[in-house]
């Protein structure tokens, strides 16, 4: 459980979390819940938080609202974490940092929605390994990193600024159109583009360089496929 009272704006509802798995306990809370619900889980070994949002806009423009959640989350690690070390994303939903796997995010939407229809509601979360303390010798797993072993700002101030760059981001998502926070994204998608230009068509990450160009999977297809998670949550 976390250590410190979390300081939420206004909108959110803070629930402690107390199952296995942060997205499936939100769903279930979702309906009666609704809107703002951020549940959050602090194990040991894992960090989870999962966000609670109704759209109103049709599930194929709603369901962008997970890059916003993404690009929420990265820019928080990016604010509480040693400086000049990389926060990254592999598309669309794993998080590296420093090139290691730090964790990632997950998608749920309310069963049954077609892609013209708005969702009843939407769950964000987000899954980082808090420590490793259960590896005897964490440099035989040189793939993955923890919050503990780099020195982050304590899980209440991680918490914290995401909840705040989510409300910043739909703000200018609904002023500034989409772009205003994709692009954010699309800056943290590794490997970085020295000659190139990447971009978003719809929910398909587009990638042109002088070698060519390379058409990614649609965004909910895409996720859950690089293998970043296992049953308990990111790979180690």
């Amino acid at each position: 459980m976390l250590q410190d009272p979390l300081i939420l704006p206004p909108p959110y509802t803070l629930i402690e979390g107390r199952g296995t798995d942060i997205l499936e306990e939100a769903a279930a809370l979702a309906p009666e819940h609704g809107a703002g619900t951020l549940v959050v889980r602090h194990a040991p070994g894992l960090l989870a938080f999962a966000v609670v949002l109704e759209p109103e806009e049709p599930l194929e423009q709603a369901q962008m609202a997970f890059l916003l959640g993404m690009t929420a989350l990265g820019d928080a690690l990016a604010a509480h974490c040693p400086p000049e070390r990389p926060v990254r994303f592999v598309w669309p939903d794993e998080l590296r940092y420093d090139k290691a796997r730090l964790g990632g995010g997950r998608f749920r939407v309310a069963p049954g929605c077609k892609p013209g229809a708005v969702p009843d509601w939407m769950v964000f979360a987000a899954e980082l390994i808090a420590d490793r303390d259960q590896l005897e010798n964490p440099g035989d797993y040189p793939d993955s990193l923890s919050l503990k072993e780099d020195e982050f700002d304590a899980p209440e101030a991680i918490i914290s600024t995401f909840a705040s760059y989510m409300m910043l981001y739909f703000d200018r998502w609904a002023h500034d159109g989409l772009d205003a926070v994709t692009n954010r994204y699309l800056m943290r998608v590794d490997p970085p583009l020295l000659r190139g230009v990447r971009r978003l068509e719809g929910d398909r990450l587009i990638e042109i360089t002088p070698s060519g160009g390379r058409k990614f999977p649609p965004l909910m297809e895409a996720l859950g496929q690089n293998g970043w998670r296992g049953d308990a949550g990111p790979k180690l």
